[in-house]
């Protein structure tokens, strides 16, 4: 049988042609498949079906499409709102300038690179429910025991994505999960301990009608182990890593909003 010929040289210059880098001797061919670009773009516009618009956010007047992820109207002056699935560090090439928070979907994947310039530049990343663009109600009870951690920077950093922590201070564990435990009783409330006697608080907190306390040592062990159980109550050392792991946990923690607990467990964890 033989085989197909293919005019290998015809299909480098149709795709040098596409990629607007024809030859100079295809020049002809190049200015032609453009101008029928330009038509079908203008015909597009003409019929509502698509725009050419700046790829560049600014001051919340920017908005474009396409690629992994799509750029709507920013809601305030600085802020920039991602509604893709997978948000990248692709996606924020060129759109960070005069930017002071970006917004996804709480159900978005924000790749560590993307956290990591965020943070490089001051941005706050903050979350929102995908159904009606709002940020969550949840409300953080933080208490410290036992340690000289100043827990307000980090509440800081949790206040600008969108979670209200109401902080205070424990010289004794016991009355602190005590607290907490009344806290976390609450519809809109999810408590974080954060203490050096991480065994004891967990250990203190799992006695407790309705608590449901989990530790983790990164972001990801947090998600996991709080979906496990339907966690309100997280507990850990401030300092076991370093204050953007902490942030980075507790932030996971809160995000995932106010868990039931899973059919299987609830006649043993309520």
């Amino acid at each position: 049988m033989s085989k197909p010929s293919i005019d290998i040289d015809l299909v480098v210059r149709e795709v040098l042609a596409e990629l607007g880098a024809a030859p100079a001797g295809d020049t002809k061919k190049r200015e032609g498949g453009r101008e029928k670009r330009e038509e079908g773009r203008e015909k597009r516009e003409k019929q509502g079906l698509g725009t050419s618009v700046p790829s560049e956010t600014r001051g919340g007047t920017g908005l474009a499409s396409g690629g992994l992820g799509t750029l709507v109207p920013s809601a305030a002056d600085g802020e920039l709102v991602l509604t893709s699935r997978v948000v990248s560090t692709g996606e924020l090439s060129g759109r960070l300038d005069s930017v002071r928070r970006v917004v996804v979907s709480r159900r978005a994947v924000v790749t560590p690179a993307v956290r990591d310039e965020l943070f490089r530049r001051g941005i706050a990343l903050e979350y929102v429910d995908p159904s009606d663009g709002r940020k969550e109600a949840i409300r953080l009870a933080m208490i410290t025991s036992g340690t000289d951690f100043d827990p307000a920077p980090l509440a800081a950093a949790l206040d600008r994505e969108g979670f209200s922590v109401e902080r205070s201070d424990s010289d004794c564990l016991i009355a602190a999960v005590d607290e907490l435990a009344k806290e976390t009783s609450r519809s809109d409330t999810l408590g974080v301990l954060l203490t050096p006697h991480t065994a004891a608080g967990l250990c203190l907190a799992n006695r407790l009608p309705g608590v449901r306390a989990i530790g983790g040592s990164c972001a990801p062990e947090v998600a996991a182990a709080a979906a496990a159980v339907g966690a309100n109550l997280l507990v850990a050392d401030p300092r076991a890593g370093s204050f953007f792991q902490l942030k980075q946990i507790v932030a996971e923690f809160a995000r995932g909003g106010m868990r039931s607990c899973p059919e299987v467990f609830r006649g043993r964890l309520t």
